[in-house]
């Protein structure tokens, strides 16, 4: 049976919802920190407490990936992305009658965050169970979401905060966040269903692959099939040969328990290397952005030109999702290439940054390429994942993506933090960040070298 749908038609509405649904989060995501100012007012005065609300936000949001990818590989999209929007409501509508640091913690952080990690593994996954040859410029676009979501987060949220307080505000969020379930509604089954995409075979006498006589793409291979019995033994078995034989098709993860499944993906020797790549990066981009501000206010600049460097980032940001998801789709371009080098040149051009940092003028210029460099991570995670585990099996490797992601977001503020002072120089900051996303560079081309199947 032919895919009519792939690439075009209703994966374009599928890729309109997801892409609501990341703005929907950039928005919450970003405003986190202007609530803050909130919080201190009206809860709390103490910022070490206040900060715990926001860190379980993000903890919750990240680390949690791996729950979340088991929920979507066990009922679908739609679903999770609907309890997504449920817990997020609850979370933030129940933050509403909170009156202490720990109800806030549990409700604002821990319910909100949960919610808005099960939409964001959904985001995560659509693109790629709705696209085929422009996966990655599908991926772009529905990633760009989130660098809006920056644009419109701080209008937004200082708006609601001066109308309506802390409260009116936490309310209005949490109906905002509840229309994800709105565009969660307009997904359905996906176009390229995990039996259709793996009916791809690889020849290896001959060095090449066919899908009914048609050449194929190659790298995307479910790490967890078993060789069919009427077929030879080959790397990459993609399932049945026909839409007719398709209950015949028998793979591992009939075999396993989901738990199982993970525990294989997170030991495959390629993924692992990825993730360890992903935690640099990780703690490269949020030691860099976190501190940023701060630093260029210590620098010189005033807090209005030092609030402003995010939006110049945000902007450089939303540029590169949409090219760099793009030019990925080109079939002549190596994605990991992409991504070796342009987050080579990120961590390059932070380490040089305090050399310059002490003018506005070149804060501006490097918070714009550094938002177009180093936020193609963003863009080609998806496609990775896809690559490395299977489509079958991307639910489950996009959350463990996400829980590797965490750890790094987590600890390097920490870090960086703990290295200005026992330093007392904030330039040796982006010296440790710009390393960081350095090392993240040569992990990904480190990942080809143990480029291997996962057998059983």
């Amino acid at each position: 049976m032919a895919t009519r749908d792939v690439d075009r038609g209703y994966a374009w509405v599928a890729l309109g919802a997801a892409l609501s649904i990341q703005f929907v989060h950039g928005i919450i995501i970003y405003s986190a920190g202007i609530f803050n100012i909130a919080l201190m007012e009206e809860v709390e005065n103490d910022i070490t407490k206040v900060s715990w609300i926001g860190s379980t936000l993000i903890g919750a949001y990240t680390l949690l990936g791996p729950a979340a990818g088991m929920i979507q590989h066990r009922f679908g999209s739609k679903l999770t992305a609907h309890a997504g929007g449920i817990l997020t409501l609850c979370g933030m509508g129940l933050a509403f009658f909170c009156r202490t640091i720990t109800g806030m913690i549990f409700t604002f952080g821990f319910i909100t965050g949960f919610g808005l990690c099960l939409g964001a593994n959904v985001v995560g996954v659509v693109p790629g169970q709705y696209f085929k040859r422009k996966r990655p410029a599908a991926y772009g676009v529905c990633i760009a979401g989130g660098a809006l979501g920056l644009f419109a987060s701080g209008p937004i949220a200082r708006y609601l905060l001066d109308e309506y307080s802390l409260r009116g505000a936490l309310l209005i969020m949490a109906g905002l966040s509840f229309h994800t379930c709105i565009a969660a509604s307009l997904f359905r089954k996906p176009t390229i269903s995990a039996h259709r995409e793996m009916t791809l075979i690889r020849n290896d006498d001959q060095g090449s692959d066919f899908e009914h006589g048609t050449k194929s793409d190659s790298r995307e291979c479910d790490p967890f099939r078993e060789p069919d019995e009427r077929t030879p033994e080959t790397p990459c078995l993609y399932g049945n040969q026909t839409e007719k034989h398709a209950d015949n098709v028998r793979t591992r993860s009939d075999d396993h328990s989901i738990f199982y499944k993970t525990f294989k993906l997170i030991t495959h020797k390629s993924f692992f290397v990825y993730n360890c790549g992903i935690v640099l990066w990780s703690l490269g981009e949020v030691a860099a952005v976190f501190h940023l501000p701060n630093y260029a206010q210590e620098k010189g600049s005033s807090p209005k030109q030092a609030a402003s460097l995010l939006s110049v980032m945000g902007a450089g940001d939303f540029f590169s999702r949409i090219v760099i998801g793009f030019l990925a789709s080109d079939s002549n371009v190596e994605i990991t290439v992409i991504q070796i080098g342009l987050v080579g040149i990120a961590g390059l051009i932070t380490v040089l940054f305090p050399l310059v940092s002490h003018s506005y003028r070149w804060q501006i210029v490097f918070s714009f390429f550094y938002g177009l460099y180093n936020h193609v991570t963003n863009v080609l995670m998806g496609p990775l994942v896809i690559e490395l585990t299977g489509l079958s099996n991307v639910a489950l490797g996009f959350g463990i993506v996400y829980f590797f992601c965490g750890i790094g977001y987590l600890t390097g503020p920490v870090i960086a933090s703990y290295i200005y002072h026992r330093t007392g120089v904030y330039d040796y900051t982006y010296v440790y960040a710009g390393t960081c996303l350095f090392l993240a560079s040569i992990s990904t081309a480190a990942m080809n070298v143990f480029k291997t199947r996962v057998d059983g």
